[in-house]
């Protein structure tokens, strides 16, 4: 699971960041579908307080997920 630390002296999940790395991820993974079953990939950003993001990525099998997990850490990173 892939996560994303930021300054946040409120503690409190940040609605701004989140749509900004909502739109980011979903613009660079939204065409993409598993090629043995034809299905696109679901993730969620979870905010876990004080400061730090979790995305979750859910997909039909461990091949795409692997996929998947490889595009985001490049984005990340």
């Amino acid at each position: 699971m892939h996560k994303i630390v930021f300054q946040n002296p409120e503690g409190k999940p940040n609605p701004g960041m989140e749509q900004a790395y909502n739109s980011i991820i979903s613009a660079s993974i939204s065409e993409l579908k598993c090629q043995t079953h034809d299905k696109s990939v679901e993730f969620e950003l979870i905010f876990e307080a004080p400061n730090t993001y979790h995305v979750q990525i859910t997909a039909c099998c461990d091949e795409f997920k692997a996929l998947i997990d490889d595009k985001v850490a490049q984005m990340l990173s």
